[in-house]
C-alpha cells in the first residue's frame, strides 16, 4: 500500500472542492453532481475511519480501507453509506435522502440521454448535496480541530503545493485551478 495514501485522500478532497467551486462558476451541473457525491463520499470515509479507529493513547489508528483505491480493499460508497450509518455519523433520513441522491446521480451519470431527466432537474439536486455536505463538514470539523486551531502559513503553502499537484497545476500559477492566494 501506498505509504502517503492518507496524505494524497486529504489533498484530493481539497483539490475537489476546488474543482467543485468552478463548476459552481460555470454552471456545469453535471460535473457539480459527481463532485458532490465524491466529496460526501470521501467526508464520511474520514468520519467513519475516525468512529471506528482503533485508539491507543493519544493516537488514533485508522482503518485504510477507508481512503485507499485498489480491487482488495475498495469499499463502494453504498458500503461506506452504510458504515456510516451504523456507526452513527448519519441519521435514517440523512441515509435514505443519500441513497436517493446516489440513485439519481447514476442515472444522470450513466443513462441521461436515455432517461426522463432534464438538466433542470439536476440543479436542486446540488442544494441538497450541499446541505449534506455542510452538515457532515461540521461533523468533521468538530472532531479535527475542535480547538479552532488553523494552519500556519508554511503548512498552508505545504498543503497548496500537494494539492497543486493533485490537480496538474503549479501552486504559484495564478491562472491555474487554485487561483491566487
Amino acid at each position: 500500500m501506498d505509504d502517503n495514501a492518507f496524505e494524497n485522500f486529504t489533498h484530493a478532497v481539497s483539490a475537489a472542492r476546488l474543482l467543485l467551486a468552478q463548476a459552481h462558476a460555470r454552471d456545469s451541473l453535471i460535473e457539480g453532481l459527481a463532485l458532490y457525491a465524491s466529496l460526501i463520499d470521501a467526508l464520511l470515509r474520514n468520519l467513519v475511519a475516525l468512529k471506528t479507529g482503533e485508539g491507543r493513547g493519544a493516537t488514533t489508528y485508522l482503518d485504510l480501507r477507508y481512503f485507499y483505491h485498489d480491487d482488495t480493499m475498495w469499499m463502494n460508497e453504498r458500503k461506506v453509506y452504510a458504515a456510516a450509518h451504523s456507526c452513527g455519523v448519519l441519521t435514517d433520513t440523512e441515509l435514505s435522502e443519500l441513497e436517493e441522491l446516489f440513485r439519481f446521480r447514476n442515472t444522470v451519470i450513466h443513462r441521461f440521454i436515455i432517461s426522463g431527466i432534464t438538466y433542470a432537474e439536476i440543479a436542486p439536486r446540488l442544494d441538497q448535496y450541499e446541505g449534506i455536505y455542510e452538515r457532515i463538514s461540521e461533523q468533521l470539523r468538530v472532531i479535527e480541530q475542535p480547538d479552532g486551531a488553523d494552519l500556519n502559513d508554511e503548512e498552508v503553502r505545504r498543503a497548496r503545493e500537494r494539492v497543486a499537484r493533485k490537480l496538474g497545476a503549479s501552486s504559484r500559477d495564478d491562472e491555474g485551478p487554485l487561483g491566487r492566494a
